[in-house]
């Protein structure tokens, strides 16, 4: 109880690491802390509210015979809902609100009204179209909304102990099991999402029928002639054990690869753990942009080639980089490898929490990293296709979507964050993210260690770490030193420890309570630049700091055009807190070369040695890309276009 854990790995016999429960953690005052607080008072009262207006909530009283309206909206929006009880249960384990459970506890009754006697549950697929269930589980979602379903249960059961929902979800797996087998039904769900649910389920129940049967699914993948469509876009285009590239769309190969990974945590099965890594490396090593976005087409919201990263066409759908943190976590689980937790940071303060405005009711579901205050007729289309809405006036945040998976799943993911923080392993404790506040965790053999920990990241690079408790025998502290930490510095009682970006770094003691560690970050301004075959930043680069992505916006050059502004060596880029704007940033300021626009009415005009010529210079703000868009419309720039001399 008030655990919230979204992995248990307590019982898993081929985890490295474990993830310390979230109720072993107490996030205090900072970046996190005011985000989370926002989600859980603002957030997640304006996604009920849409829940309410856009017919979703009643589709449940429609189901269970309570209302004869016709269904509203689209076939998975069962899927939005279960999201939203998810997110509300991490929320409650935090932070007990009498108003949010008595909303909870509504919306649970109204699922449970809603499923069928033999388990089975989907609003659409009820009434009159009862008949038609499963009749094409390659496009109509039904075992992705009930996997969604199970994972609330199981989120819904650790956190306030109460079973109601967790009765509906056993209630739903045993119809799946019952259902879905190699002597009824081959068919996997054309978009994955219930695999994860049913390896969480099998922990929570103790009872491998449901592992095995997440482990079915996935082996359906792939089969001659095909289960689903054969396609890449489905995942289907071969077995999963023997997939390499991170091809179709990007959110349901996020949803796969990290179920593969949490299968083999359980079953010890290298070939499904060796192929979730082989996708890794194909959408993390040359297929995923600087902030940690997965998916640069519009068309498909699918990956594209080998190094095909557009900026302004970039699609980067807020549930891909989402999914992209639960496989990254995954992936830590099972190997250690600070890898997954580097990439897993830079999408959680980039790629993800650009898909949330700072009050947390209004939301991006594509993220381009070039966007212009006019969108083009394709821009309008690609949104369109994928439920996203644009306005005049350009890519701008929305309090809601017809197609709304992204607001639930970032709430779901902002009101989970502790468990992403710190893991545990035999006479180990493990520092994944810096976060200040406490963590309790107990270690594998049953020992207790508590460290606070102090810190003003990611504004700032100074993390201190205190024991308060600690066993008698020696104990492992393994920190992590982001891969980006050129210079970084660690000392234990003012002795000088060895570090090494990109690897943790290991301190093992008999530790006493009172022990500080002081970890030094550099959080000097970075430019950084593309893999050379990316060529949509050739000559171009992008401010960083820490673990954050700077970008440039309109609303802070009112007399030039972006696209104008140069950097160059003189640029003189430095850090200055603005406690005013945006809740709190820390800005990059310089200065910039202005290049010449126009130069020729002639469609070409001679070549100058590919540099843009400059006619003075002007001052230049860079903001987090995090928080673009939550000021005036216009025009953004991640890659800005760089001369040395």
């Amino acid at each position: 109880m008030n655990s919230a854990a979204v992995m248990d790995l307590a019982s898993s016999p081929h985890a490295m690491v474990l993830p310390v429960p979230p109720g072993g953690v107490e996030v205090a005052e900072g970046f996190w802390a005011d985000r989370m607080r926002v989600m859980r008072t603002h957030g997640l009262e304006r996604q009920f509210e849409q829940c309410e207006l856009t017919g979703r909530l009643r589709n449940f009283e429609r189901a269970a015979g309570r209302l004869e309206d016709e269904f509203e909206g689209r076939y998975y929006n069962d899927s939005d809902v279960y999201k939203w009880l998810e997110a509300a249960s991490y929320a409650l384990a935090r932070a007990p609100s009498a108003a949010l459970k008595a909303r909870v506890d509504g919306v649970i009754e109204s699922v449970a009204a809603a499923q069928r006697p033999d388990g089975y549950i989907n609003t659409y697929f009820s009434g009159s179209r009862t008949s038609w269930r499963y009749r094409n589980l390659t496009d109509e979602h039904e075992l992705y909304c009930m996997g969604h379903l199970i994972q609330a249960g199981v989120a819904h059961r650790r956190s306030t102990g109460v079973d109601r929902l967790f009765e509906v979800v056993v209630r739903v797996a045993d119809h799946i099991c019952a259902t879905f087998g190699p002597e009824s039904r081959p068919e996997p769900d054309g978009h994955p999402g219930i695999e994860l649910a049913l390896v969480e389920l099998a922990r929570e129940t103790g009872n491998p029928a449901y592992l095995r049967q997440a482990v079915f699914f996935l082996d359906q993948r792939g089969a001659d002639p095909p289960n689903l469509s054969g396609l890449h876009y489905h995942q289907d285009h071969a077995p999963v054990r023997e997939q390499c590239d991170a091809d179709g769309h990007s959110v349901r190969l996020t949803y796969l690869a990290a179920a593969m990974a949490d299968a083999a945590i359980d079953t010890g099965e290298a070939e499904l753990l060796e192929a979730s890594v082989r996708l890794w490396e194909s959408a993390y090593e040359r297929r995923a942009y600087v902030t940690g976005g997965l998916g640069s087409r519009y068309q498909g919201e699918a990956f594209g080639a080998d190094y095909e990263l557009p900026n302004d066409r970039a699609y980067a759908e807020t549930c891909a980089a989402v999914g992209g943190i639960f496989w990254n976590a995954r992936l830590l689980a099972a190997t250690g490898d600070a890898r997954y937790a580097d990439w897993l940071e830079t999408a959680l303060y980039n790629g993800a929490l650009v898909g949330v405005s700072p009050d947390g009711g209004a939301y991006f579901y594509a993220n381009p990293l070039a966007a212009d205050p006019q969108p083009t007729p394709d821009d309008q289309q690609g949104l369109h296709s994928s439920g996203a809405q644009q306005t005049v006036g350009g890519h701008q945040r929305q309090p809601w979507y017809d197609t709304a998976c992204c607001p639930p799943n970032i709430a779901r993911l902002l009101l989970s964050l502790p468990g992403y923080a710190y893991g545990v392993s035999a006479g180990a404790l493990w520092v994944h993210q810096y976060v200040p506040g406490r963590v309790e965790a107990v270690l594998p053999d049953g020992d207790s260690m508590t460290l606070r920990i102090a810190t003003r990241y990611p504004w700032d690079g100074d993390v201190e770490l205190v024991v308060e408790d600690a066993p008698d025998g020696p104990v492992e502290l393994r920190l992590r030193i982001p891969s980006w930490a050129d210079g970084a510095s660690l000392e234990v009682e003012e002795t000088r420890e060895p570090v090494e970006p990109g690897l943790y770094a290991i301190i093992q003691r008999v530790w006493s309570a009172g022990a500080t560690v002081r970890l030094r970050l550099p959080m000097d301004v970075r430019l950084v630049a593309s893999h050379p075959r990316v060529q949509a930043n050739t000559g171009r680069a992008a401010i960083s700091r820490g673990p954050l992505i700077y970008c440039i916006e309109a609303a802070d050059h009112p007399e030039s055009n972006v696209d104008a502004l140069v950097l160059g060596p003189d640029s003189n880029l430095r850090a200055r807190v603005e406690p005013d704007l945006l809740g709190g940033l820390t800005t990059i300021r310089g200065s910039a070369g202005v290049a010449v626009q126009n130069r020729s009415d002639e469609l070409y005009a001679r070549f100058d040695g590919a540099k843009p010529r400059l006619t003075g210079s002007t001052a230049l703000t860079a903001i987090p890309y995090f928080a673009w868009a939550n000021r005036a419309p216009g025009a953004m720039r991640v890659w800005i276009p760089y001369v040395d001399g």
